[in-house]
């Protein structure tokens, strides 16, 4: 998900219940964990580099390109 009022970095969060993974689209660190596990964060991490390019447009659509 990428929330229409948040900041840079270019970022998006995965949610999954209570769980929680913040993932930045530059290089696909995660940046902030709550209540998930290795394989969680795998998965999130896997998902967003599958949807990279979608995701980026996203976050340019609603903040501008990243400088």
């Amino acid at each position: 998900m990428v929330h229409t009022s948040d900041h840079p970095p270019a970022h998006v969060h995965c949610y999954r219940g209570k769980k929680l993974i913040k993932v930045r689209l530059s290089d696909f660190a995660v940046l902030i964990r709550e209540h998930a596990s290795d394989k969680d964060v795998r998965t999130a991490v896997m998902i967003v580099e599958q949807h990279h390019d979608r995701l980026l447009k996203a976050w340019s659509a609603f903040h501008g390109e990243e400088k």
